[in-house]
């Protein structure tokens, strides 16, 4: 096998080994841990699962393939602004849910069980049974429209997400290394997380 054989084979069991036991932590909380407090399926928790595997399985790999060199593994800063964008978008993000959750809160929050929804030009409200779907990651998750309209800021930071992901995968495949990602990248993804966390803060 070659070198770069070699290193995506050690990448692709590592991410496995990862993901099994993600997996398994989700199976000791209720619904799974991409399930948010709300009981829904949360893009912040999708955020750092993929970039928690990706990166740990990543640097097994190339400690693994360059000989368990310690020297091997060199993060970049611009890997670390990375990192530290995705542990803070998560931290504002569950500050502003907390706050909307928080008793007295006039938030209308669609959570897992009966959400009550108010129809337009009218006072009377329909339940409604709100359960955990994938595609909540990118959905409204309050007022009348919730789970029914893509919120695009939510849309946006899921599509830069997958290409921040598919450059990081890229670029550490060519080099057999811990990837130094392009600034514009960074900043895009910076751009994108704040404009998510800004975009949960008005009551729908």
């Amino acid at each position: 096998m070659s070198p770069t054989s070699v290193f995506v084979f050690l990448w692709i069991i590592s991410a496995v080994v990862l993901f099994f036991l993600a997996w398994w932590a989700g199976l000791l909380i209720k619904g799974g841990i991409l399930i948010d407090s709300r009981g829904r399926y949360s893009l912040t928790h999708f955020q750092i699962l993929l970039w928690t595997i990706t990166i740990l399985s990543s640097m097994v790999a190339v400690f693994i393939s360059k000989g368990l060199d310690p020297a091997s593994i060199n993060i970049s800063p611009q890997l670390l602004s990375l990192m530290g964008i995705a542990a803070g978008s998560a931290v504002g993000s569950t500050a502003v849910k907390s706050a909307k959750d928080a008793d007295g809160s006039k938030a209308n929050v669609a959570r897992r069980g009966i959400f009550y929804r108010t129809k337009q030009n009218l006072s009377s409200k329909t339940g409604e049974n709100i359960l955990p779907k994938f595609n909540q990651i990118f959905l409204q998750e309050e007022g009348a429209l919730a789970d029914q309209a893509v919120d695009i800021t939510k849309f946006q930071n899921f599509i830069f997400t997958l290409i921040a992901f598919g450059v990081y995968v890229a670029i550490a495949v060519n080099t057999r290394s811990l990837p130094t990602l392009p600034e514009n990248i960074v900043w895009l993804i910076g751009i994108s997380h704040a404009g998510y966390v800004s975009g949960k803060i008005p009551n729908k």
